[in-house]
């Protein structure tokens, strides 16, 4: 066999450069952050489904540009003290130039606060906090209804409906269950509802001197803000006590879990919610088809939201990649976030949509321009209804 040549080798180099995939795609990420282990792991969890579903759907897309579109999944246990350490992470990974997260609220100011200086975009699915989009954050966006869009929903509902005179409020005292806690009590007071009392309860000892408290107020409601696990043991625990009045909360229990936690106690709950059932939605029956199929589950509202917000930061990384394989910069997809307008879905049988949640666009804070917040009640079957809805913009929430 004659020995190589210089130039040979050069020759073969440079037709193996030519030959089909022979070039090497430039990875792109997008990462989650959501509890994937702990008491909120079921619904955490559907974060990162919904992602990884959307993100299934444009690889081809990416590919085909020069890049492989990588998922990266990361559990923050619903800890805002495991945040920073998450945050630092994925800002050392270059290849990441967008983020699906959080779900609690007080994760996602943490994130959001370190992920700014940097311009890494991020779009919530679930943080509802008001003051999330009060900090002038250019590269933080959400997709859900706000706090004060659920407690306005909410106080309308308990007034109009419910006709009640007194509610006791309790929070889990977390960001998120104090914000919705505050945003309701604001709506009551316009609404001349008697607040009969307030409690924190974050621990088996705090939801008995919360169901002490409640038996003595002897209210019409029991409002909780916060999430589904200690939602469930609060209602067990007033059902036990022989507390019989109406208990609603937020949209932290819109949450499959929160009715098996609950049990028969659940029956006749009511809940505000951003998410609602997928099925309420145009453009899901794709959607739910493909979820049920990869993960023998029938999907939450969360996993909607999370796979229109991960279309979101796609559909901005796509209007920035560039021809041969360069990433866009992480300012580039932040600020094409905040020019994404997509359209709502008008066929239940359609194609798999973009936004399966409604019309999707940002106003300069990152709030959604238009959303709807469902009033929603669990029958004995742990089954939800809808019994009314309300449309609100950002515009009608300053």
């Amino acid at each position: 066999m004659p020995k190589p040549t210089l130039a040979r080798t050069v020759l073969s180099l440079l037709t193996l450069a030519l030959l089909p995939g022979a070039a090497q795609a430039a990875t792109i990420k997008v990462a989650t952050v959501s509890p994937l282990s702990g008491s909120l792991a079921p619904i955490g969890t559907e974060v990162r489904r919904g992602a990884e579903l959307a993100i299934e759907a444009k690889v081809r897309t990416f590919k085909s540009q020069g890049y492989d579109l990588v998922l990266a999944p990361f559990d923050d246990q619903a800890s805002a003290t495991r945040a920073g350490a998450i945050a630092r992470d994925i800002l050392a990974d270059s290849a990441v130039v967008g983020v699906v997260g959080a779900l609690n609220s007080s994760v996602s100011n943490v994130l959001a606060g370190a992920f700014e200086p940097a311009r890494l975009a991020t779009v919530s699915p679930a943080s509802t906090n008001d003051a999330l989009t009060t900090h002038n954050w250019s590269s933080f966006s959400r997709v859900v209804a706000p706090d004060r869009a659920q407690a306005v929903a909410a106080a309308t509902y308990l007034q109009e409906e419910v006709g009640a005179k007194s509610v006791f409020v309790v929070s889990d005292n977390t960001a998120y269950g104090n914000g919705l806690a505050t945003a309701l009590q604001t709506n009551l007071k316009r609404r001349s509802i008697a607040l009969s009392g307030y409690a924190g309860a974050s621990d088996p000892a705090g939801i008995a001197a919360a169901v002490k408290r409640v038996t003595e107020a002897g209210p019409d409601v029991v409002y909780y803000g916060g999430t589904d696990d200690i939602g469930a043991a609060l209602v067990k625990a007033l059902r036990a006590a022989g507390v019989k009045a109406v208990f609603m909360g937020g949209d932290g229990l819109d949450s499959p879990s929160f009715a098996q936690r609950a049990g028969s106690s659940a029956t006749g709950v009511v809940y505000s919610t951003g998410f609602g059932p997928v099925s309420a939605y145009s453009g899901s029956e794709v959607f739910a088809r493909q979820y049920q199929a990869k993960y023998k589950a029938a999907p939450s509202g969360v996993a909607m939201m999370a796979y229109d917000a991960t279309n979101a930061l796609l559909s901005a990384m796509n209007t920035t990649l560039k021809p041969g394989g360069a990433l866009p910069t992480r300012a580039q997809v932040s600020s094409a976030v905040r020019k994404v307008n997509f359209a709502a879905c008008v066929n239940k049988s359609a194609l798999l949509c973009d936004s399966i949640s409604g019309p999707v666009a940002f106003d300069t804070s990152g709030e959604r321009m238009r959303s709807r917040v469902l009033v929603m009640r669990l029958g004995a079957d742990a089954k939800a209804s809808i019994v009314t809805i309300k449309t609100v913009t950002a515009d009608s929430l300053r």
